[in-house]
């Protein structure tokens, strides 16, 4: 391979890593203060004593989580969707009076998925804003002996922070520690879910490493039936 070809072999490469670690900050950190921002609204002091009140993603970032991650996943041709940040603190017992903790404690875990719903499609929206009020969203590249439409920086970056979120909403709502999902079941599966505390996060790597691309893709389908009904009802295509 010449120089110039492994230059631009390196050159895709950090791009295809910038366009996902890049939203992957954005928008853990988004979800992070979605979590101490609704603890903080139900009078639990804790994330914002923290300073976790705040969308500066350095008091977020877990090195491994947001950054390590997703990039391998990347370099591995794989789908960033499994991504975390550092958990944000909160204590139930620290809710005003009147709240019920395990409500208040649910309210709390769904914020961050929530927040990662809004921007998914807060980012087509503003995708389609921007076509419609004539900003070039494609430039024209040499492929061959034809000139085919390449999606412009701008187009990918807003695609992907689509994409991401809408994968990190469904992922955070998993019903496995230390996911957010986890908070959302129903006291009557207390006792089944417990157990899970101490090996849900091993369970979770363990599967997303060994398990098969057809059961990981069976998994992932929900997903992407919403993803093609809401690019169908926005009107966007696929990033190519």
């Amino acid at each position: 391979m010449s120089a110039g070809m492994q230059g631009t072999d390196f050159a895709d490469t950090a791009r295809q890593l910038a366009f996902v670690l890049i939203p992957m900050i954005l928008s853990l950190s988004v979800h992070e203060c979605a979590h101490a921002a609704s603890a903080y609204l139900l009078g639990d002091r804790t994330a914002k004593d923290a300073g976790r009140l705040t969308l500066n993603p350095q008091v977020h970032i877990d090195p491994w989580g947001t950054l390590f991650v997703p990039a391998l996943s990347v370099l591995m041709g794989g789908v960033p969707f499994l991504g975390w940040a550092r958990p944000t603190p909160f204590k139930a017992t620290e809710f005003r009076s009147g709240v019920n903790r395990r409500l208040g404690s649910a309210l709390v875990a769904a914020a961050g998925p929530a927040s990662n719903l809004v921007l998914s499609v807060l980012s087509l929206a503003v995708l389609v804003a921007l076509g419609r009020s004539g900003v070039a969203l494609y430039t024209m590249v040499q492929d061959g002996d034809s000139m085919v439409p390449r999606p412009s920086s701008i187009y990918v970056f807003l695609f992907t922070m689509f994409e991401l979120n809408l994968g990190l909403a469904y992922f955070n709502l998993l019903p496995i520690p230390p996911l957010d999902g986890y908070r959302l079941l129903p006291p009557a599966l207390d006792r089944l879910a417990r157990p899970l505390e101490r090996y849900g996060f091993a369970l979770l790597m363990a599967a997303f490493l060994f398990l098969p691309p057809s059961v990981l893709g069976t998994f992932f389908r929900p997903l992407y039936f919403v993803m093609d009904r809401l690019q169908a009802l926005f009107g966007v295509g696929e990033v190519g």
